[in-house]
């Protein structure tokens, strides 16, 4: 499993005891339509294969693609697609849950496509473990961004040493789990605006002095360095009612 441009250096999963123990983590069942984010080889398609009632694995290489076709060429249930992931249009009329090994290279757009142009609740996504760490901070604009539809946790470790070659980073396995919006579609913009603005600390870009003492106390925020996910949505909400 891996969607990298065929210029980057590729890691592989390739232990069918690892491959098995990371699926595990995931609840992936025979009721459920996957889509695979790199199939690589086809180590874990092989197996997701198995698990699920549909396949559908994306994979950038052409030749992984090939190699990938081999490895499940007796299943009927799965469809190998040789495309870039960034410009696959995810399914919009059903459920499906997503897998991938995502490279650090294109990280966060993979997770910014999979949170706003598809329909997945459930995507299991092995990343970088730093790369983990900055999608859970809202001191950064792409953490505050997926927040607003996506509960993001870790689910266990994957060690450096289930890679072959073995890269210089640590990996985990992630979840992304849609939740219903916390925003209005048409405020996304300005909210993404505002999210920009906030990072970046301009402040009286949307708010005079006092209209930002009193959404600040609004929202109980006594440290702009020590905000949570709630608090930033009422000094959001505080902005829209200044700005009617």
């Amino acid at each position: 499993m891996n969607q990298k441009s065929p210029k980057d250096t590729q890691n592989f999963i390739t232990s069918k005891k690892h491959v098995k123990e990371i699926l595990n983590h995931t609840d992936i069942n025979k009721q459920d339509n996957v889509i695979e984010i790199g199939s690589g080889k086809g180590h874990f398609t092989k197996e997701l294969v198995k698990m699920s009632r549909s396949l559908t694995a994306i994979e950038i290489d052409e030749n992984l693609c090939r190699t990938t076709q081999k490895a499940v060429e007796p299943f009927e249930n799965v469809k190998v697609i040789h495309t870039d992931i960034l410009k696959f249009a995810f399914p919009q009329e059903r459920n499906y849950k997503i897998l991938g090994n995502i490279p650090y290279n294109i990280s966060t757009d993979i997770v910014k496509k999979i949170t706003f142009e598809s329909q997945a609740i459930y995507s299991y996504l092995i990343v970088e473990k730093g790369f983990s760490k900055r999608l859970q901070n809202l001191q950064r604009a792409l953490g505050l961004l997926l927040m607003v539809e996506m509960d993001i946790k870790i689910l266990t470790k994957v060690p450096r040493t289930y890679f072959h070659p073995k890269p210089s980073v640590d990996s985990v396995l992630i979840i992304l789990e849609r939740h219903e919006p916390l925003i209005l579609k048409k405020d996304y913009k300005k909210y993404q605006s505002f999210v920009y603005r906030w990072v970046n600390k301009e402040y009286h870009a949307f708010f005079t002095k006092n209209q930002f003492r009193q959404a600040l106390k609004h929202a109980k925020i006594y440290d702009l360095n020590n905000v949570n996910f709630k608090q930033f949505l009422s000094v959001f909400n505080s902005y829209k009612l200044f700005n009617k």
